[in-house]
């Protein structure tokens, strides 16, 4: 019987353990440009992405001298969309890159179980340095044409072949699993003689 729960233990302790995903924060940016017609994303590996939150402001505060921000049709603007595990909306930052004062950013976040609530105002702020979002914003929209050549390789690329030979893993977690319905039938059919006897 101890022998049983102890590979019990051990099958599903192998079997769980990397299904297991550590919780996390924000991992991609969708960038959107409707006056361009253009969008771009980041993800939280690449520099530009540390780069552009920083340039934010993780927790934006209200300036008190901020310009009204609706911004009507045609207006030049980025909105950019951040997600928690590529699904979850908890930020929108809408970039206006035309005001005649400069760059002012209304950062709607959201708040805690109620998520992202789009139709209420923002926190409208500056951004830590006005020309180097520009640039950055820029950059990310207008990707070099080397870059774009290296995008189109990689998806035009045939996949890796799949690995050839005996799946290590899978025999020793089908093995396994064998031993313990084995054991398992022996406890069960052991039970059921004792009560019928």
């Amino acid at each position: 019987m101890r022998l049983l729960a102890l590979l019990a233990v051990i099958v599903t302790t192998f079997l769980v353990s990397p299904s297991v995903a550590l919780a996390g924060g924000p991992t991609s940016v969708i960038i959107t440009s409707p006056a361009e017609e253009k969008a771009a994303a980041l993800y939280t590996s690449q520099a530009d992405y540390g780069h552009l939150m920083s340039l934010l402001g993780n927790n934006p505060v209200a300036d008190p001298q901020a310009p009204d921000v609706a911004g009507g049709p045609g207006s030049r603007s980025v909105r950019l969309t951040w997600l928690i595990h590529d699904v979850h909306v908890w930020r929108v930052d809408h970039v206006f890159l035309d005001l005649p004062d400069g760059v002012w950013i209304e950062t709607t976040m959201a708040a805690g179980e109620d998520g992202l609530k789009l139709d209420r105002p923002g926190v409208v702020h500056r951004p830590a340095d006005q020309h180097t979002l520009r640039k950055l914003l820029y950059s990310v929209l207008n990707p070099a044409p080397e870059a774009t050549a290296q995008v189109r390789t990689a998806a035009s690329a045939p996949p890796p072949p799949a690995a050839e030979g005996i799946q290590w893993t899978s025999l020793l977690i089908g093995a396994v699993c064998g031993v313990v319905i084995v054991l398992a039938g022996r406890v069960v059919f052991g039970m059921m003689r004792r009560r019928s006897a």
